[in-house]
């Protein structure tokens, strides 16, 4: 006694290989497309081409599993990601080596001072014609073409240099009184 007629057993025979055909091309396309997306990926990852071959045929071999043990080892950012990521950092490196320091007292200041807050240091000067900030050095206004006076000398500038005498320090006898000078 047959429960089903042969035609009917053919027919679903024949729907199950060519859902079998259609699952199966399903997972191999899964499976070329996992390897094609992980050499594009270890590729954004890494510069060394072996690693880039090495991940490759890991899921090329293992296919899931290999998959998933690319996932866990592959490296963390992207080489566009550190790329960023070292230019932040520059930019901000920069930014902080730009800022102004005051040469008196060190501290920082602003641009557009004129004296430092802090130690009153004279950091600029106004133009003697449109009132504009300045900076100490400059004998002519760029912005109205007014000769300038010569600036207040900075604290560097303000000390005189030493002569040879006071450069040398005094001589002292073992009483406490200084020696006379060489030749005198």
């Amino acid at each position: 006694m047959q429960l089903l007629p042969p035609d009917l057993i053919n027919s679903i025979l024949v729907v199950l290989q060519v859902a079998l055909a259609i699952l199966g091309g399903f997972f191999m396309a899964l499976w070329i497309s996992l390897v094609i997306w992980t050499f594009r990926d270890m590729r954004s990852r890494s510069r060394d081409v072996f690693a880039q071959l090495l991940a490759t045929l890991l899921v090329l071999v293992f296919s899931l599993p290999g998959m998933l043990i690319y996932m866990i080892l592959r490296p963390p950012e992207k080489l566009t990601e550190a790329y960023e990521r070292a230019l932040e950092e520059e930019a901000l490196l920069q930014d902080i080596e730009e800022r102004a320091q005051c040469p008196g007292c060190k501290r920082r200041i602003e641009a557009d001072w004129v004296v430092c807050p802090t130690c009153y240091t004279q950091l600029k000067k106004r133009c003697v014609n449109c009132d504009r900030i300045l900076r100490l050095k400059w004998k002519v206004c760029p912005y109205c073409e007014a000769p300038q006076e010569p600036a207040e000398e900075s604290p560097e500038e303000m000390q005189p240099a030493l002569t040879a005498n006071e450069a040398q320090p005094e001589e002292q006898n073992w009483s406490g009184q200084e020696a006379p000078a060489p030749g005198a």
